[in-house]
C-alpha cells in the first residue's frame, strides 16, 4: 500500500496516540468535490453533503471558522460585512468518495515519507505582544461590562518549512501524538492537523463531544511534570473555564438530542501530550430521530471551546478584536459515512499551506476570563506552538 502522490486530492484522518489509537481512514479518488467559496454557498453545500449520504457516498473534508457566521441568524450581518477579510481558501471543502481504506495505526509511520526530508522553523506570531495586549484589554472590558464570561482570543503565526508536505507531517506527528489529526490535500491547499480535541462523534445516534479547555506546560523533570498535571486538575480558574464550555456544549447538544439524554460522564480529566497537559471533559447525548451530521454541524458549529461563552456574543467580540480571518483554524475537519456515523475534530494545532509555498499559517489562542493575566495567556499561546519543533 502507498499513500497518495503529490498531485492527488485526498483526505487522511490519523490517530497518533501511543495507546488505544483507532485505525486511520484514507479517502482517495473523489467522485465529486463540494466547495463553498462565498458565505452564501455554505448552507447549500451542507445540503449537498447531506444528500450525498442518500447516494451512498462518504464525505470527508473541512469547514472553516468563518462559515459559522452564516449558521446563526444573529451573525448574518457580520457575515455580510466579512468580505474585507476574505481568504483564498474555500470556507468549506469536502470530497465525496465511494469508500475509505482503514489503516492499522501501527503501520502509519512506515507509510509516511522519511521525516528527515523536511524541517520547520518555530512559529512567528503575526501580531506582537503589544497588539495582543490591546486585544486582551478590549476583551476584558467586555467581561467587566457583563457582556461575556469568556472569549477565546487567537492570533495567526507564520511557519516556514522546507521539504515535502507529507514528510513534514511525518516529522511533526510524533511531537504532538494527536488523537484527531490528519491531512487534507485539495490541490490548491494542504492542511496538516495535529489536533488533540474532538468536536463530536455520532455513532448510531450516540453523540459524544470532548471539549478541551485548560492548559499547563510540561516539565522535563518527571516529579515536577506530575505535579503540574495535578495542579492543572485542581486549578479553580482552569476548571471554571472548562465548566463554562461544558455548559455551553450541553446546551448546544440539547438542541439536537432527545430530552433528558444529555449527560457529562467525565469532567476535568487531564490528558498529557508531549509539550502540554490539557483539561478535557466529555458530554454524551442521544440524537433526535431524523437528524444527521449536517444538522449537527449547523447547530453546534463552531465548537464553543474556541469561541467563548455565551457563544454568539463571543463570536461578535472575536470579529471586533481579531484582525485576521481564522480560516480552517478553529474550524473542523471530519468525515461522514452514508449510515450517518461521523467524527469531526476541532482544527487546533493545525497548519494550512497554499500549494507550492514554503510558508504556512498556524493559529494559537487561549480562553480569556475575568481574572486572566495577559502575560500568562500570551505565554500559554506560545507554549501551544512548541509542538512544531520539539517533543518536550
Amino acid at each position: 500500500m502507498r499513500l497518495p502522490g503529490p498531485s492527488e486530492a485526498f483526505v487522511l484522518f490519523d490517530d497518533a496516540r501511543e495507546r488505544g489509537a483507532a485505525p486511520a481512514r484514507l479517502y482517495r479518488d473523489p467522485v465529486e468535490i463540494i466547495a463553498a467559496h462565498a458565505l452564501e454557498d455554505v448552507q447549500p453545500a451542507l445540503d449537498r453533503i447531506a444528500e450525498a449520504a442518500e447516494r451512498g457516498l462518504h464525505a470527508a473534508g473541512y469547514i472553516s471558522y468563518e462559515a459559522g457566521l452564516v449558521l446563526e441568524d444573529r451573525l448574518r450581518q457580520l457575515a455580510s460585512d466579512h468580505g474585507g477579510r476574505a481568504s483564498a481558501m474555500p470556507l468549506l471543502w469536502f470530497g465525496l468518495f465511494e469508500g475509505h481504506r482503514p489503516i492499522d495505526p501501527a503501520l502509519m509511520p512506515g507509510l509516511l515519507p522519511d521525516p528527515a526530508a523536511a524541517s520547520i522553523e518555530p512559529p512567528q506570531p503575526l501580531v506582537d505582544e503589544q497588539a495582543y495586549r490591546a486585544a486582551f484589554d478590549r476583551v476584558q472590558e467586555y467581561i467587566r461590562a457583563g457582556d461575556i464570561y469568556q472569549v477565546n482570543l487567537t492570533f495567526p503565526c507564520a511557519v516556514r518549512f522546507t521539504g515535502d508536505i507529507m514528510a513534514l507531517y511525518a516529522a511533526i506527528r510524533p511531537r504532538q501524538r494527536a488523537g484527531y489529526g490528519g491531512v487534507i490535500r485539495t490541490g490548491a491547499h494542504d492542511i496538516l492537523s495535529f489536533s488533540p480535541e474532538l468536536f463530536f462523534t455520532n455513532v448510531r445516534g450516540q453523540l459524544t463531544a470532548r471539549p478541551m479547555k485548560g492548559t499547563a506546560r510540561r516539565s522535563a523533570d518527571p516529579a515536577t511534570d506530575a505535579a503540574l498535571a495535578r495542579e492543572l486538575e485542581a486549578d479553580a480558574k482552569q476548571r471554571a473555564e472548562n465548566l463554562m464550555i461544558v455548559d455551553l456544549l450541553r446546551n448546544d447538544l440539547s438542541r439536537v438530542s432527545r430530552a433528558g439524554t444529555v449527560t457529562v460522564p467525565d469532567l476535568f480529566h487531564v490528558e498529557t501530550y508531549p509539550t502540554v497537559h490539557q483539561l478535557v471533559s466529555s458530554i454524551r447525548a442521544r440524537l433526535l430521530p431524523g437528524l444527521g451530521p449536517a444538522d449537527i454541524l449547523r447547530v453546534l458549529f463552531p465548537c464553543g471551546s474556541i469561541t467563548g461563552a455565551p457563544k454568539v456574543r463571543a463570536m461578535e467580540i472575536i470579529d471586533m478584536v481579531e484582525p485576521f480571518s481564522r480560516d480552517v483554524y478553529t474550524g473542523a475537519m471530519g468525515w461522514i459515512d452514508p449510515n450517518g456515523d461521523a467524527a469531526f475534530n476541532v482544527a487546533i494545532r493545525t497548519i494550512w499551506v497554499e500549494e507550492g509555498m514554503t510558508e504556512g499559517r498556524l493559529g494559537l489562542g487561549s480562553g480569556i476570563v475575568a481574572d486572566s493575566d495577559a502575560a500568562s495567556e500570551w505565554a500559554e499561546c506560545l507554549a501551544k506552538g512548541r509542538f512544531l519543533t520539539t517533543a518536550g
